[in-house]
């Protein structure tokens, strides 16, 4: 027993003579998960900024017009509705319509944009609204002319 203790105490003597090293302190960055985005101008802004509330109002806007003049021509023969995800909510009236629109029109790329915010993607998340508003604002000039 006494051999034992003098070993103990020999291993603790040298375990706390070495030093480890200290490890690199931890960034930011790795910490917060957060990325950096490479242009400055679009680093640090709100979500509901200038341009994300003309682009959302731009989206809002081009998907009445589009429901506006689906609606309009599904109540005359000539023409039916060449989405067949949109057919399914727009074809059971304004409800379906207002759904289909608001919701996956407006809400699915509003949605998304807040995402790419939130990971730090800024340009794509104005493109999302972007490409979508000018979507249904060509689906709303082709109702017209059809």
């Amino acid at each position: 027993m006494p051999k034992m203790c003098l070993l103990f105490c020999l291993l603790a003597a040298v375990s706390s003579a070495q030093q480890l090293p200290q490890a690199p302190p931890a960034s930011n960055a790795l910490v917060t998960g957060a990325r950096r985005p490479q242009d400055r101008s679009l680093e640090q802004h709100r979500f509901f900024d200038k341009t994300n509330l003309a682009l959302q109002g731009w989206n809002v806007a081009a998907e009445t017009y589009d429901a506006i003049t689906t609606r309009r021509d599904l109540n005359s023969p000539r023409i039916n509705e060449l989405n067949p995800f949109g057919g399914i909510f727009v074809n059971h009236g304004w409800g379906g319509q207002l759904l289909f629109s608001y919701g996956f029109g407006v809400g699915g790329p509003l949605l998304t944009s807040y995402l790419l915010h939130r990971t730090g993607h800024h340009k794509m998340e104005r493109w999302v609204t972007a490409i979508n508003a000018l979507g249904s604002t060509a689906a709303g000039s082709w109702n017209l002319r059809h």
